[in-house]
């Protein structure tokens, strides 16, 4: 009777001591997981925002855009990082308009004029943005240039809009900071570009790198590049729509 005793003491004691470790392990796991839920990273590319972001892949069908080095359409490069982007900021609780997700311009049939089609495919694009109150346009492009040396991404802004500009800034500094921190190109007034003139919303366009530098062009084409570009892009448009919410 005596033994039996203490071995139930011991059963007590080693049940209160299994019940101490299991909270103990659960309580850390549990701060760990908010300590890297708040994490200035985290906390800067999971805002939620009722926003509507229109991505817009230049060119597409017969409008092939440049031509790179390793023979890649500038279409199909403006297409798979605008589905990317789009992809993210989707998963981040945005509300994303893509101004098309296929091989193709955008003009009617009864629009398919020869020498209107470019025209058409613009103002097409214009009035998508025109169907939504205060969108963001970001329009995504490649760029190219008779001397190969030049390479690095280029944000153009809205002329006369300091939101437009605002935001260029924050997807140039994001991109340098993340991803080409040798890119000393700086944010350029795009007021002869179409679609930022025309557009009435808040809208940059994005030449993502030099199709005509072979190592840029190379790694444009890469799925992975293609993947951290993407990523420093969101960063920018989110951290710009967090300062006009008043959010840090």
């Amino acid at each position: 009777m005596f033994v039996y005793v203490i071995n139930f003491k011991h059963s007590l004691r080693f049940l209160k001591f299994a019940i101490l470790t299991v909270c103990t392990v659960f309580f850390a796991v549990l701060i760990t997981r908010i300590l890297q839920d708040n994490s200035p990273r985290d906390m800067l590319t999971s805002a939620k925002s009722d926003q509507v972001i229109i991505i817009d892949a230049g060119h597409g069908g017969e409008d092939s855009g440049a031509i790179g080095e390793n023979n890649v359409y500038e279409k199909n490069l403006n297409l798979e990082l605008a589905l990317l982007i789009g992809e993210d900021l989707k998963n981040r609780g945005y509300t994303v308009i893509y101004t098309r997700t296929e091989d193709k311009m955008l003009y009617s049939a009864e629009e398919n004029i020869k020498g209107m089609r470019k025209i058409s495919d613009l103002k097409n694009r214009c009035k998508i943005t025109a169907e939504y109150e205060n969108p963001i346009l970001i329009s995504i492009h490649m760029n190219s240039y008779g001397a190969s040396k030049y390479s690095g991404l280029q944000v153009y802004y809205k002329d006369g809009s300091d939101e437009s500009k605002a935001l260029a800034s924050k997807i140039q500094s994001s991109v340098r900071s993340t991803l080409q921190k040798g890119n000393n190109r700086q944010i350029k007034n795009g007021a002869d570009l179409y679609l930022l003139k025309n557009a009435e919303c808040t809208g940059v366009i994005i030449e993502c790198g030099f199709l005509s530098n072979a190592e840029e062009c190379k790694k444009l084409s890469e799925k992975e590049y293609q993947k951290e570009l993407s990523f420093s892009i969101v960063c920018g448009i989110i951290e710009y729509i967090n300062e006009i919410n008043g959010e840090t």
